[in-house]
């Protein structure tokens, strides 16, 4: 477990990356070995896949801290649970403020969840309360050789307008860097000994 002094410094750092680049001595290796992204029309497809060096198990508990899951990720304002579905089903809510060179977007989505613990998480949002035709979503996670291949997938069609031309390439931008601070966050975290509550609330938190 980190220390009083290491929490006390985590707490003051204004975001998770410089929080990294100060934790001295804790090495992240996350390896991000494959990011594609196509456009047929208005859907987009994203498929990502990473090494983190950090047990399932954990890896798992992290994505699944869904009131905080917005702490991994810069651009993401918050993530939260909203109260379940009639039938049960977990209900997630998320608000994300985004650029890429030119292109600014602010989106919200409210999704339902499908977690199977410790080995695959499924979203699909909900087009009535969300600023998306349809978005699906697939983490499948497995064991590796010195940690927990993380595999994502998506699908999806944006009820905004996303640049033809900067569109693909702003996505595989934003898709490459969100694969590696999740993993970098990830890694840290379980170095550390800190959990996804004790990081640093992100600008405009909500």
């Amino acid at each position: 477990m980190m220390n009083g002094e290491r929490k006390a410094g985590l707490r003051r750092c204004p975001t998770v990356l410089l929080c990294l680049l100060l934790a001295a001595g804790d090495a992240v290796a996350v390896e991000v070995e494959r990011i594609e992204v196509t456009r047929q029309g208005k859907i987009f497809r994203l498929e990502a896949e990473s090494v983190v060096a950090a047990p399932r198990d954990f890896v798992f508990d992290i994505l699944v801290d869904f009131d905080h899951f917005h702490r991994l990720v810069a651009g993401m304002v918050t993530t939260r649970y909203l109260p379940p579905d009639d039938d049960g089903v977990l209900v997630g809510y998320t608000l994300v403020h985004s650029c890429a060179w030119i292109f600014c977007t602010r989106f919200e989505k409210v999704e339902r969840m499908w977690p199977v613990p410790t080995s695959e998480i499924v979203t699909i949002a909900d087009p009535e309360r969300s600023d998306f035709r349809f978005y699906t979503t697939r983490w499948h996670l497995e064991d590796t050789p010195g940690g927990t291949r993380l595999r994502f997938k998506a699908m999806m069609q944006p009820d905004f307008w996303v640049p033809p031309v900067i569109g693909p390439w702003a996505v595989k931008r934003k898709l490459d860097y969100t694969a590696r601070e999740i993993g970098e966050v990830v890694e840290y975290l379980y170095a550390t000994g800190t959990s996804l509550a004790e990081l640093p609330a992100t600008p405009g938190e909500r």
